[in-house]
């Protein structure tokens, strides 16, 4: 039996571990869903959510699909995927609560006072026969951050959020 040099051991275990990691990783690995449509979420009545959030919650959320890894393909509302037989998975959402929170409290108090909260009730949805594959809520949070944090980076930990449901659960 032939002995490996060390050199040689972790060259094969660095070869080994990168050949592992590309096949756990590849995309939307055991789905027959590649494409994801994400529709525009809407804010259901009488919550206070500001409309400049859920533009830049909408941008947020495409981001983190896109950078997940899960899909080939992450869309707009109304473009269309590379393959048009393609099954399609549609992502909608709607916000159903919003806590603006302070940050003059988070700076001035620190963690715990002050926390901005939003939480979107979303669905992951087959777009041929409209089965859903996954409905929940998710929420994202500000408790503390630089200078107290700006509240509006509670959207982009609620797109964080689904692109983690998504590449964990579908």
């Amino acid at each position: 039996m032939r002995k490996l040099s060390l050199v040689q051991f972790f060259s094969l275990a660095i070869v080994l571990g990168i050949a592992a990691r590309g096949a756990a990783g590849a995309v939307g690995a055991g789905s027959k869903y590649q494409t994801l449509v994400v529709d525009r979420f809407t804010i259901q009545e009488g919550v206070a959510f500001p409309a400049d959030y859920l533009a830049t919650m909408q941008e947020e959320i495409l981001t983190h699909l896109q950078k997940s890894g899960r899909f080939t393909e992450v869309l707009r509302k109304g473009e269309k995927p590379s393959d048009p037989n393609a099954p399609v998975l549609v992502l909608s959402g709607s916000v159903i609560e919003f806590h603006p929170g302070s940050r003059a409290k988070r700076y001035v108090l620190g963690p715990g006072f002050g926390k901005t909260k939003v939480v979107a009730h979303i669905r992951f949805f087959d777009r041929a026969d409209g089965h859903v594959v996954l409905e929940k809520n998710v929420d994202g949070k500000v408790i503390i951050g630089f200078i107290g944090g700006a509240s509006s980076g509670a959207t982009n930990g609620l797109a964080k959020e689904i692109a983690k449901d998504a590449k964990k659960k579908l």
